[in-house]
């Protein structure tokens, strides 16, 4: 077990300072000897930091956010009955400039645990595949994080008003994000992205 905690541990080698050399993508990573990182990353209108501890096992580095963001929600203002099958939603985005409804995820009754992924249209309506919807996850515009699930009643179609709540919005929440260790530099999968951090010059 000691040999397993060891091989899973914070590498000395692996330690420093990486930096992004991509076209419009800016930012860096700092893994430290004690296990702890330092993360920033921008991305057209994408902006967001973290820290944390660090793991990695030779072929991996993993990231986990400490202390934990707490992440954004949508509230319910109104949930006004609709024609069944049908799904709309306006959101109050505050001092956001997003004008449009959000994209979402969607679970079903008959495999709650699945989510499924609905595109908005102009109007704010989404087009589930299946009727009734169990529950919904708005997506943040351009971070595609989801919401807290929003339950629904099964009995009838939902016109939802929500207002963002955003939290800790650009304060990243990393649970064993994946870094793959590519020679020297390492890569991580992010917003439909290849992002590769490279060690940093003398």
């Amino acid at each position: 077990m000691a040999i397993l905690l060891a091989a899973a541990s914070a590498q000395p080698s692996l330690a420093g300072t990486y930096e992004i050399h991509q076209m419009e993508m800016g930012g860096g990573l700092e893994l430290r000897a004690d296990g702890h990182f330092r993360y920033a990353f921008t991305y057209g209108a994408v902006d967001e930091e973290g820290e944390g501890d660090w793991t990695a096992d030779g072929q991996t580095v993993r990231l986990t956010s400490r202390p934990m963001p707490k992440e954004p929600t949508f509230d319910v203002i109104k949930d006004s009955p609709a024609p069944k099958c049908t799904l709309t939603i306006s959101v109050d985005w505050g001092k956001f400039g997003w004008s449009s409804a959000p994209d979402a995820l969607l679970t079903y009754p008959d495999a709650p645990r699945e989510l499924h992924f609905a595109q908005a249209d102009e109007t704010g309506a989404l087009h589930p595949e299946k009727c009734p919807v169990d529950s919904i996850m708005p997506l943040v515009p351009m971070f595609g994080i989801p919401g807290q699930p929003l339950k629904l009643s099964p009995s009838t179609g939902h016109n939802l008003a929500l207002r963002f709540v955003p939290h800790d919005l650009g304060h990243v929440a990393f649970r064993g994000e994946p870094l793959e260790i590519d020679g020297s530099a390492l890569v991580m999968e992010r917003y439909d992205a290849e992002i590769r951090f490279l060690p940093r010059g003398p």
